[in-house]
């Protein structure tokens, strides 16, 4: 009698057992990337400034909330597009799925009390900034809008609102007085949310071609994948420009470093080969390990 033994599975096929047998997984844990970036760019505001108060401590749950709300109400518009994508038809919570009020309600109510509470501690500005975000996570998915469908606005949105916004949005609800220090992490953000949608319009070009007209399908794949590249060197020579006059601090060198492999990929990698998901997941992820140890080593300083 022959035995086989049955090979251990990977971590990623962990992953993706434990989303399908728990679905609301999928809703909780898809766009990690997303929001866990938010955290990490409003922990680094935090840092520089040196800011960290019981007040602006409750804007890091906000803000990795308010991601994960936006991203959520993406894949609820985005559903008839990534039913046609095998991999995003599995990953979208909401593709083949009815949700009822009752169950909006639950999630939205609690979430946008929260929100309220925590922008009302900064007054008018923090309201206003707060109707603002609102706005544009709705804008950006949903109909009539629906900006991520309009092509140049798409990437425009992407680039101001997704990364760079967080930390400008921070600046402004602590007072804080701008440096260039701010001026050249602010530059990187923009153009780091700039190339991941582009990045992502590439990944996604035949199924977007298919539904609707985005940025790469009207500029066409080859030129999007060049213009990808173009404006990671642009991204990567102002990072070179800040170490070079020794503007950034010792812990920013370090984001810099995890982050790297993901943006050579880009050069490195045949024009029909996507992004690698897990590499950014994990540049992302060690990225979230190491901010948290360097804002709690700055508690007890």
């Amino acid at each position: 009698m022959v035995r086989t033994t049955k090979k251990p599975q990977t971590w990623k096929q962990t992953v993706r057992n434990l989303m399908l047998a728990h679905p609301a997984s999928k809703l909780l844990l898809n766009h990690a990337d997303a929001w866990g970036t938010a955290l990490i760019i409003s922990m680094v505001m935090l840092l520089v400034h040196d800011a960290v108060t019981p007040q602006t401590m409750l804007l890091l749950g906000a803000y990795s909330g308010g991601y994960w709300l936006a991203f959520a109400l993406n894949d609820f518009y985005d559903a008839p597009v990534d039913a046609l994508d095998p991999t995003k038809r599995e990953r979208n919570y909401f593709v083949g799925r009815q949700v009822g009020r009752g169950k909006l309600t639950a999630v939205l109510l609690p979430l946008l009390l929260f929100f309220l509470v925590v922008f009302a501690q900064f007054g008018r500005l923090g309201l206003l900034l707060l109707a603002l975000c609102l706005f544009i996570m709705w804008s950006y998915s949903a109909p009539p809008l629906r900006l991520k469908s309009r092509p140049g606005l798409d990437i425009l949105t992407h680039a101001l609102f997704v990364q760079t916004f967080p930390y400008i949005m921070g600046l402004l609800l602590i007072s804080a007085r701008w440096t260039l220090l701010d001026g050249f992490i602010i530059a990187i953000l923009f153009f780091a949310s700039l190339t991941a949608q582009i990045e992502q319009q590439v990944r996604d070009f035949a199924v977007d071609a298919q539904m609707e007209q985005t940025f790469a399908t009207r500029l066409g794949h080859g030129r999007t994948n060049w213009l990808l590249k173009a404006t990671t060197a642009v991204m990567m020579l102002i990072a070179i420009v800040g170490l070079a006059i020794r503007i950034f601090p010792p812990f920013i060198i370090t984001f810099g470093a995890l982050a790297l492999p993901a943006f050579l990929h880009r050069f490195l990698r045949q024009q029909h080969v996507p992004r690698s998901e897990w590499l950014v997941l994990g540049s992302i992820g060690a990225a979230v390990v190491y901010t948290t140890a360097v804002f709690i080593y700055s508690l007890y300083q």
